[in-house]
């Protein structure tokens, strides 16, 4: 069973240590669903590309797979200014900073995905 809401996120610009993304999100429980990519991304490769540490132990020796970004400090980020967020039109949830918690979602994705590849991903996305 499905929650109803998702999210995609589009590159659109990168030099390599900072990138932009296109990003919109959808929610299914709304009566005036208009999934449009309006909302804008911007997040830099080095606080979460050297935030991971592998654990490498005997039976991984390249590093245990993760399932998730490690000891990323998003609050630190977004204070120092390299992770900002203009939010989509769709959103309807926020958080204290006033941020969409769907693009706290793609974010997260985003910097699983640095540290796996060491590089921007063209794209991700998700739905609940």
């Amino acid at each position: 069973m499905s929650l109803g809401y998702g999210g995609a996120a589009r590159l659109v610009l990168s030099d390599g240590e900072s990138a932009i993304y296109a990003y919109a999100c959808t929610n299914l429980n709304k009566r005036d669903n208009d999934p449009r990519e309006d909302g804008e991304i911007y997040v830099e490769l080095r606080p979460i590309a050297s935030a991971y540490v592998p654990k490498k132990t005997k039976r991984y020796p390249n590093g245990v797979p993760i399932r998730s970004a490690e000891n990323v400090d998003y609050e630190k980020m977004v204070a120092a200014g390299s992770l900002k967020v203009t939010n989509c039109s769709n959103a309807i949830c926020f958080d204290g900073d006033g941020i969409d918690a769907q693009a706290w979602e793609l974010i997260r994705r985003i910097a699983l995905r640095i540290q796996l590849d060491g590089e921007f991903p063209a794209e991700v996305g998700y739905f609940k």
